[in-house]
């Protein structure tokens, strides 16, 4: 029998059946969406760095970041998968008129990582921990060291994503493999991020109209801290995942991209991510 990842997902999401499997190999939950089951798709084995970055259209440092961060997606391609969180704070007051970049999920995660007195620009790598505390980075200088000695550990799982279009109904596969046994708890956390958003940023002593914000956070699809992965976690196991979802309605989908990652349920490190366009 084909294993199946339990989905607790909001009830607002619809159901699509996946014709590859017969209605006994997956469990829908009360209210929830998405179909588990063994993926043979090849997955190349790539470790990719999640760059959670916290910043605000108040925050007088935040483009400096955005170039350093803009600096080393040129260099490193895919290999970085980037999500911009504006913060639950003053730094994020939208200036009259303009769009709130805020959301609930998003200041969550905010919340639990720091205070509200964590100056931003403020980035975490992976969220990974040094002598048990969080790694906080400023992007304001180059992290290329911290960014290479991620990319040359050996995935602990692979991951690979594909979206698609069912009429009026979006979905995103996720495709797993388990590159080691793991016996810690995992999730899988889905994401929206949204480019080309123009606002008023300010930059030094002064504002700057239409400053181009990208990579913004604009919902996490799963729960906030994921849904959990009821998988056979074993070295060489593959599983998929589909997750159907819904635009925010202020968003443009051709500027819009989905992020994936499968986290430790416990400390929250970032095992592997992946992105891919919305369609």
């Amino acid at each position: 029998m084909k294993k199946v990842f339990s989905l607790l997902v909001a009830a607002l999401f619809l159901f699509v059946a996946c014709d590859k499997i017969d209605k006994d190999k997956y469990i829908v939950f009360s209210g929830a969406v998405g179909t588990g089951y063994d993926s043979e798709v090849l997955i190349p084995p790539v470790q990719r760095v999640f760059v959670e970055k916290y910043t605000g259209v108040r925050c007088q440092n935040c483009p400096k970041g955005d170039q350093v961060i803009h600096t080393a997606m040129e260099k490193y391609g895919d290999l970085l998968v980037v999500a911009a969180v504006h913060v639950p704070n003053n730094f994020s007051r939208p200036f009259s008129g303009q769009p709130d970049l805020r959301t609930d999920k998003g200041s969550e995660w905010f919340n639990t990582f720091f205070s509200q007195s964590q100056g931003i620009p403020a980035a975490l790598l992976n969220r990974q921990k040094v002598n048990g505390s969080l790694e906080i980075i400023n992007p304001t200088g180059g992290f290329d060291d911290k960014i290479e000695a991620i990319l040359n550990t050996p995935p602990v799982v692979s991951m690979l994503m594909k979206a698609g279009k069912d009429g009026d109904n979006r979905f995103a596969d996720v495709h797993i493999r388990f590159d080691q046994t793991i016996d810690d708890p995992l999730t899988l956390t889905l994401l929206v991020v949204e480019d080309k958003i123009y606002t008023t940023q300010t930059s030094g002593n002064d504002n700057i109209e239409n400053y181009e914000q990208n990579h913004v956070l604009r919902d996490i699809i799963t729960d906030t801290w994921g849904i959990d992965v009821d998988a056979d976690i074993q070295q060489g196991s593959q599983h998929m995942v589909r997750l159907n979802y819904q635009l925010p309605e202020a968003c443009k989908s051709e500027n819009c991209h989905l992020i994936a990652f499968v986290s430790n349920k416990e400390t929250r490190e970032i095992l592997n991510s992946v992105q891919c366009d919305v369609l």
